[in-house]
C-alpha cells in the first residue's frame, strides 16, 4: 500500500467512522415472542444512572426483548448497544425472561441484575430454547422442565462476533449466552431470583399475589397500611415526614403516666444534657430511681412520633435506592390482627430521640394468649430511636441487613439507651449491622414462653455494655440464643450477659479491639459461653468472617450499596426524576445519506441541559436548546437504529425508545448506473471531491456515492491507477 493511499485511507476512516453500517435487525412481531407488547411497568425507576442503585443491564449481539415477571421492560434492535434498566425488585419470585434475536451468526445475550446486596450474571445457571409455542415462559412459575441450560459463548468484555463490548456494568461477571446451536437467529432465555429471608422468617410473603399500589405521601402510605386488602406498598424513592408534633406531658397525664427528669451526670457523655425519661404511673417519678422531677406541661417537652398500626398481609416497599421515612413507628399488632408483614429498603429514623421509652420506629407486638407472626425487616437503616427495634410475643421473624446506628447527640451517653428487646420470640438476625450502640444487640427474655435468637453474619462495631443478653423466668420460660460466624470490633463492657434460664452458645465469632469479657449473674469470666441451646432447623449462609467489616457496612441499610444513613438534614421530596425524551428522523432524499434527527424532551422537576443523537452505539451530535435538532450526512446504504438520551440539569439521563430508519440508493447516485462491467472488475477505488479531499477508498465500489455534488472516481489494479472519471450528481 502506498503512503498516499494510506494516508487517504486513514482520513476515510475517520470521516465515516461516525456513521458505520452495524448490524440491526428486526424483532418478532408473533405474539408468542411478545410482537405487540407494551414497554413500562411501576417498578421502573427514574432516579438515578446505569450503575447507581438497583436495576438490570442488558446488551445482545443482535436484538432483544426483556421481561421481568411477564412485563416488557426494554427492547432493542441495535447490536452491541447496552441498556441500564433502573428496577425495584419485589420480594418473593422474580422471573426474567429475555427474547434473543441475532442476525449475523455470532448469537449472544449479556445480562446482569443488581440486587440491593447481590447481582446475578447470565451463564449457565440460565435456561435457553431456540423456540416456543405460547407465552407460559414469560410469568412466575413456569416449567422449566423442559428446558435445556444456556450455553456460554465468552465473557462481558468481548462480543461473540469479536467487537469490542463498551458501556456495560464495569467488572461484570456475566458470560454471553445462547442456545447450545449459534445456527439458533432466535433464542428465549429465562432466569429466576427469589428474594426471601433467610432464617426463622422464610415463610413471610408480606403483600406477594395481592395488588401493587404507589403511595407517594404519609396520608396514603398509612392508609394502604390499614385496610385490610393483600397488598404491595411501594413508596418512591426519597424522604417523607411523618412526625406529628404535640406536647409531650399533656398526652401522657391522659393516659396515666408520668414523664420525668434530671441532669445528666458529670461522667456522662454529654454532661450538659437532661434526661427524660416515662414512668407508667401517674404523678410519680419513684419508680425510675431518686433524683428525678416531674416534667409539667408547661415546660412544652415535644414528641413528635407518627403511630401506625398495620392490617396483615403487607409488602411495605422503598422504591429504587429506599424511601426514608423520619417520624414514623410502625407497629404490626396481634390485636388489629397484624401479621405476615416485609418491611423493606426503607430509613427510620428521628423518633423522640431525646426522649427514652417514648416509641420504637418498627415493632411487633402480640400477647401471652395471642402471638403474632411473621415479619420480614430488610435493609433498613435506623437511627435516632427512642426505644430501639423491639420484638415480643411474635413467633417467625427475620432482621437483615439493618443498619443500626445507635449514636444519639440528645441524651446523656451519647448512644440511644435501647436496642432490640425480644420476649418470647423466635427471631433470625442475619448480615446485620450495629455500630454506637450502648448495648442488648439483642436481649432474649423469656416471659411465658421460650425465645429463640439465631444471630450470624453480624458486624458490632463499637458497643458499650452487653452485646447478647439472655435471661428467662422459669424452666418452661427461657431464652436461647445462637451467636456465630460474627465480627465485633471495640467492645467495652460484656460480649454476653446471662442471667437465670438464660442460656447462650457464642462460636466461630471474631473479636478485635476489645476489653469486653462474659458475665453471667455478677461473675465474670474470659471463657465463652457454649450452652447446649436450639439447632436452627433451617438452612443459612455463613461468610467468610474476616470480610465482615467490610461486605455488611456496605451493603447494609436502606438502599444497600447504593444507600446512606437518613440524616436531619434531608429534604421532604421525592428524589429527582430523569428527564423524558422521544425522538423522530428524515433520511433526506435530495442529498445522499442525510438523516435528521428532532427530539422533543421535557424534565418534570429541572431543566434539560443537552440532548445527545445517537447511530447504534456511536454519539453523533449533540443539542442543548430547543429544538432539540441536528441533522447528518455520509450514511451509506442500509439499515440504521437511532436513539436519543437527553440529560437534565442534575445529569440524570433519559433515552428514548429506538427509531429505525433505512437508507437506500435511491436518495444518491446509484454506481451501477455510472460504471461499466469492466470498470467493476477494478481491485480498488478511491473517490474524492473536487477540492481533492478523500472520501472513500476501498477494494469495491460502494453501491451508493458520496453526496458531493460533483465527485472525481479513481479505479485500478494492484495499486495501478487504469483510469479517473469526473462524476456529477443527478
Amino acid at each position: 500500500m502506498n503512503l498516499i493511499f494510506a494516508l487517504s485511507l486513514v482520513m476515510i476512516s475517520a470521516l465515516f467512522a461516525q456513521v458505520s453500517l452495524t448490524e440491526v435487525v428486526s424483532l418478532p412481531t408473533a405474539t408468542t415472542y411478545g410482537g405487540g407488547d407494551v414497554l413500562g411497568s411501576q417498578l421502573i425507576g427514574r432516579t438515578y444512572n446505569a450503575g447507581d442503585g438497583p436495576g438490570i443491564w442488558i446488551v445482545a449481539d443482535g436484538g432483544y426483548r426483556l421481561y421481568l415477571n411477564g412485563e416488557l421492560l426494554a427492547e432493542d434492535n441495535q447490536a452491541g448497544r447496552v441498556t441500564f434498566v433502573p428496577m425495584t425488585f419485589l420480594p418473593g419470585e422474580n422471573a426474567v425472561s429475555v427474547v434473543g434475536l441475532d442476525g449475523n451468526g455470532a448469537p449472544g445475550v449479556l445480562v446482569q441484575i443488581d440486587e440491593l446486596e447481590k447481582s446475578y450474571y447470565s451463564g449457565s445457571d440460565w435456561y435457553s430454547k431456540p423456540s416456543v409455542s405460547n407465552t407460559a415462559w414469560k410469568a412466575k412459575g413456569r416449567d422449566l422442565s423442559q428446558w435445556g441450560h444456556a450455553t456460554i459463548y465468552g465473557s462481558a468484555s468481548t462480543m461473540p462476533s469479536g467487537t469490542a463490548l463498551s458501556g456495560f456494568a464495569t467488572n461484570s461477571e456475566s458470560q454471553w449466552i445462547w442456545t447450545d446451536k449459534t445456527t439458533d437467529t432466535l433464542a428465549v432465555l429465562l432466569f429466576t431470583f427469589n428474594i426471601k429471608a433467610e432464617g426463622f422468617g422464610a415463610g413471610t410473603t408480606g403483600g406477594d399475589g395481592g395488588i401493587i399500589v404507589v403511595a407517594s405521601d404519609s396520608a396514603s402510605i398509612r392508609k394502604a397500611l390499614q385496610d385490610n386488602v393483600t397488598k404491595t406498598i411501594l413508596i418512591p424513592e426519597g424522604t417523607y415526614d411523618f412526625r406529628l408534633f404535640r406536647n409531650a406531658v399533656t398526652e401522657a397525664t391522659a393516659a396515666g403516666y408520668t414523664w420525668c427528669k434530671s441532669s445528666c451526670g458529670s461522667n456522662d457523655s454529654l454532661s450538659s444534657n437532661t434526661f427524660y425519661r416515662i414512668a407508667f404511673a401517674a404523678n410519680n417519678c419513684s419508680s425510675l430511681g431518686s433524683g428525678l422531677t416531674i416534667v409539667t406541661e408547661n415546660d412544652n417537652l415535644q414528641r413528635w412520633d407518627n403511630w401506625i398500626t398495620t392490617k396483615p398481609n403487607k409488602s411495605l416497599i422503598g422504591m429504587g435506592r429506599g424511601a426514608n421515612l423520619r417520624g414514623a413507628s410502625l407497629f404490626m399488632r396481634s390485636y388489629e390482627g397484624g401479621e405476615n408483614e416485609i418491611f423493606r429498603n426503607l430509613g427510620i429514623y428521628d423518633v423522640n430521640p431525646s426522649l427514652v421509652e417514648a416509641g420504637d420506629g418498627l415493632s411487633a407486638v402480640g400477647s401471652s394468649s395471642d402471638h403474632t407472626s411473621k415479619l420480614w425487616a430488610d435493609h433498613i437503616s435506623y437511627k435516632w430511636i427512642s426505644d430501639g427495634l423491639d420484638i415480643t410475643y411474635t413467633d417467625s421473624v427475620t432482621v437483615s441487613w439493618l443498619d443500626y446506628d445507635g449514636a444519639n447527640q440528645h441524651n446523656c451517653w451519647a448512644t440511644d439507651p435501647y436496642m432490640a428487646l425480644v420476649e418470647d420470640a423466635s427471631v433470625t438476625y442475619a448480615n446485620d449491622y450495629w455500630h454506637n450502640t450502648y448495648g442488648r444487640v439483642p436481649k432474649a427474655a423469656g416471659q411465658s414462653a421460650v425465645t429463640k435468637i439465631h444471630v450470624y453474619n453480624n458486624y458490632v462495631d463499637y458497643n458499650r455494655f452487653f452485646i447478647a443478653g439472655a435471661s428467662g423466668k422459669s424452666s418452661s420460660a427461657y431464652a436461647q440464643i445462637l451467636y456465630e460466624n460474627s465480627y465485633i470490633n471495640r467492645a467495652v463492657g460484656y460480649y454476653t450477659y446471662k442471667e437465670d434460664y438464660g442460656y447462650i452458645h457464642w462460636t466461630g465469632n471474631t473479636v478485635t479491639n476489645s476489653t469486653a469479657s462474659y458475665r453471667t449473674g455478677s461473675t465474670t469470666s474470659s471463657t465463652t459461653p457454649t450452652d447446649n441451646v436450639f439447632t436452627p432447623a433451617y438452612t443459612y449462609l455463613k461468610k467468610t468472617v474476616s470480610t465482615l467489616p467490610t461486605e455488611i457496612p456496605n451493603n447494609a441499610g436502606v438502599g444497600g450499596r447504593w444507600g446512606f444513613m437518613p440524616d436531619t438534614t434531608l429534604a421532604f421530596a421525592q428524589s429527582n426524576k430523569a428527564p423524558s425524551v422521544s425522538l423522530t428522523a428524515t433520511v433526506s432524499s435530495s442529498s445522499s445519506g442525510s438523516i435528521s434527527f428532532t427530539a422533543t424532551a421535557s424534565d418534570s422537576d429541572g431543566t434539560i441541559a443537552s440532548v445527545d443523537f445517537y447511530v447504534g452505539t456511536t454519539k453523533v451530535g449533540s443539542a442543548s436548546s430547543s429544538p432539540y435538532s441536528f441533522t447528518l450526512s455520509g450514511f451509506s446504504e442500509g439499515t440504521y437504529s437511532l436513539i436519543a438520551k437527553a440529560t437534565d440539569n442534575s445529569g440524570l439521563v433519559g433515552s428514548s425508545s429506538y427509531l429505525t430508519v433505512t437508507v437506500t440508493a435511491s436518495t444518491g447516485i446509484n454506481a451501477t448506473q455510472k460504471f461499466g462491467a469492466t470498470e467493476a472488475e477494478a481491485s480498488f477505488y478511491r473517490i474524492f471531491d473536487v477540492q481533492g479531499h478523500p472520501l472513500y477508498v476501498g477494494e469495491q465500489m460502494p453501491n451508493q456515492l458520496p453526496a458531493s455534488s460533483v465527485i472525481v472516481v479513481e479505479y485500478g489494479h494492484r495499486g495501478q491507477v487504469l483510469n479517473s472519471k469526473i462524476v456529477t450528481r443527478r
